[in-house]
């Protein structure tokens, strides 16, 4: 840990209770583990050890804490942080989880229960269904190409119109978006 960051306090994440719906999503427990692992490498916990191991028991309740515990009678020596944060992946997000964000890209529109989300905020939901369809080598499904196509698809008529045409092959998926923004303002 560098000298800057031993004078601040980082607390560890938030307990995981599996009752709540929250750590149903693949995204927000990715983000969950993700940030523990950085709190124990800071901390100096190496994710291989047994500790590591032991800290992530006092982060659960409820039946994910059940399940951890289960885990550890279950594989005795050769349980370890990383095997158990697969378990309880598996025992988390629901298999059909995937198949839900498939259906939720095949129906992305700016229109969302009759009104106008907002091209920022239809621009923003593609760069978030992006990043969670990934494939089972953990690589994104949703290429650029595919997103800025959904994005101009999915324009007003007169947008699509006048923006196809000005588009450049160097335009990145935020310059596109801007423009479309400044369409939406005039």
């Amino acid at each position: 840990m560098s000298k800057w960051m031993k004078g601040i306090k980082i607390d560890a994440q938030e307990n995981l209770n599996s009752r709540d719906k929250k750590w149903r999503d693949s995204q927000y427990l990715d983000t969950w583990v993700n940030t523990i692992q950085r709190w124990l490498s800071m901390k100096g916990i190496r994710l291989e050890s047994k500790e590591a191991l032991e800290f992530i028991g006092f982060k659960l309740q409820g039946s994910a804490l059940t399940t951890y515990n289960h885990h550890l009678i279950k594989e005795k020596d050769k349980a370890s942080f990383f095997s158990f944060m697969l378990v309880l992946r598996e025992f988390l997000i629901p298999s059909t989880s995937k198949d839900l964000l498939w259906k939720e890209w095949e129906a992305a529109s700016p229109n969302k229960d009759g009104r106008h989300m907002g091209i920022k905020t239809f621009a923003n939901w593609l760069e978030e269904l992006q990043i969670k369809l990934i494939d089972k080598d953990g690589n994104q499904c949703i290429s650029e190409e595919v997103k800025h196509r959904k994005f101009l698809k999915h324009l007003p008529d007169y947008m699509e119109t006048t923006l196809v045409p000005q588009r450049l092959d160097s335009w990145t998926f935020n310059d596109l978006v801007k423009k479309a923004e400044s369409y939406e303002a005039a």
